[in-house]
């Protein structure tokens, strides 16, 4: 592993970031990784983001995201000297897709932020470690499949991922272990099938039509 293990001391964390389950838990606890591909998925606000992007601060990546080696942290990240990270043997190399700036960082110019997400994925060498922030945003269900087949090739093949998805295709990479965050934490080692991307999917696709009146009626209520 390129990364073994994940912890935050609360006494440097900003507030708001241990108001968060993600950088709570690990700040009590503490973060194993133990397989090449680790996938945190989870509603929004309860941290993951922010725990991914720490992550990639410590490990040396440019705020914005790219390249290792390209970007040191410091002290305008709001975990640094808070977070810390146990790190095996293996020379540094790797990758942060950040989502909110991965098309400013890449050489693909021109292309869609999912077309981009493709190309760059299928240029991925196995001896690094990647940060995937949301890697589903702007792909198809079928680009996803292929993002899945090519997630677990490079974890086959001896890199380290670690992403964030909301995706209940992308959490079907296999061999992979799923990470849930909820209020109450993080929940290691969940099934897919329990996770609330996959029952929510789930749902919908049951009785779309159902849902989707249920959802605009409870909007229409929100707006009044």
């Amino acid at each position: 592993m390129f990364v073994q293990q994940v912890t935050v001391d609360p006494a440097q964390a900003p507030e708001w970031a241990l108001a968060t389950p993600a950088i709570s838990h690990v700040a009590e606890f503490g973060f194993e990784l133990t397989h090449p591909v680790t996938l945190l998925t989870g509603g929004n606000g309860v941290g993951k983001s922010t725990l991914l992007e720490g992550i990639a601060r410590a490990w040396g990546v440019a705020l914005e995201g790219g390249t290792w080696g390209v970007g040191k942290s410091g002290p305008r990240d709001p975990m640094f000297g808070a977070l810390k990270l146990r790190t095996g043997p293996r020379a540094k190399a790797g990758y942060f897709l950040r989502g909110e700036t991965h098309t400013r960082v890449t050489e693909f110019g021109g292309r869609s932020h999912g077309e981009s997400v493709m190309e760059l994925t299928s240029r991925l060498i196995p001896d690094a470690l990647y940060l995937l922030d949301e890697p589903e945003s702007g792909l198809s269900p079928v680009a996803q499949m292929a993002l899945v087949a090519q997630l677990h090739a490079l974890g086959e093949a001896g890199a380290q991922v670690i992403a964030v998805t909301h995706s209940p295709i992308v959490l079907g990479v296999p061999g992979a272990e799923i990470v849930e965050i909820g209020e109450r934490g993080i929940e290691r080692g969940v099934g897919l099938e329990e996770t609330l991307a996959y029952r929510a999917m789930r749902d919908f696709l049951a009785d779309p039509h159902e849902i989707a009146e249920y959802m605009a009626e409870w909007a229409e209520g929100e707006l009044e």
